[in-house]
């Protein structure tokens, strides 16, 4: 926010100006706004640290009452750090969470580009098409990708700061804005390949579930193996020897 507040300033003058000034005035809190929705997110990580650490605090603080005097002083510094290294683990990665939503939406969006292309619509068009049809970061980065085709970049330009997960879209339309080759086939042999990569993951992610259901049962068992099998083994063997 502090990097907005000048912008914030210069709005709050000029709403004082007269009528003649309105449009300026409507400009500078237009620029205001969005400097202030563009400063909001930088500010996310900073509420989730006093978070983590209020919380991790108010841990300590009871572990040390609970404890008292100055072993109580050294519980409460190592709960409130190690709290706080818990915390962090377990918060949600927000770039995990987009990658695996732009891998999700990836198939519809490539069938949706395929479709309207096959319609004739121009690839600007195509992109924005899409892009108010798909939610989420995808839509939004195929928004800012078709917004600058419009303004004349080339596609090379136009995909240079998009995500790996896009990738294979991107090489895809910039072959087909540069050399003139057909998008509508790769669309679709894109599509497919991005559902069955997400149906093996599916697979390996059921697989890897199956492992850990079992090994809470291999835990109760092999107790009972080592306490029946090993070690009556283990004391007739040692009985011959030293019997």
């Amino acid at each position: 926010m502090t990097a907005a507040l000048p912008v914030l300033l210069l709005a709050a003058a000029v709403a004082l100006w007269p009528p003649g000034a309105a449009v300026a005035g409507e400009r500078v809190r237009r620029v205001a706004a969005g400097a202030a929705r563009a400063a909001a997110p930088g500010d996310a990580p900073a509420a989730g640290a006093r978070r983590r650490w209020l919380l991790a605090g108010a841990a300590g603080l009871a572990a040390g009452l609970l404890v008292g005097g100055a072993a109580g002083a050294c519980a409460a510094v190592v709960v409130t750090a190690a709290g706080e290294r818990a915390l962090r683990a377990a918060a949600p990665d927000r770039d995990a969470e987009e990658r695996a939503v732009l891998l999700r939406e990836l198939p519809v969006a490539c069938e949706l580009l395929a479709a309207c292309l096959g319609a004739g619509l121009p690839l600007a068009g195509a992109l924005a098409a899409v892009a108010g049809a798909v939610p989420g970061p995808l839509g939004r980065r195929l928004h800012g990708v078709a917004a600058l085709h419009r303004m004349g970049a080339a596609p090379r330009r136009a995909w240079a700061d998009q995500p790996a997960e896009l990738g294979g879209l991107a090489r895809v339309l910039v072959r087909a804005g540069e050399s003139g080759a057909a998008a509508v086939p790769a669309l679709h042999a894109l599509a497919g390949e991005a559902r069955s990569a997400a149906r093996a993951q599916a697979q390996a992610a059921v697989q890897r579930a199956g492992v850990w259901v079992l090994a809470p049962l291999g835990l109760c068992f092999l107790p009972a193996f080592v306490c029946l099998g090993v070690v009556p083994l283990v004391l007739g063997i040692a009985g011959d020897v030293f019997g």
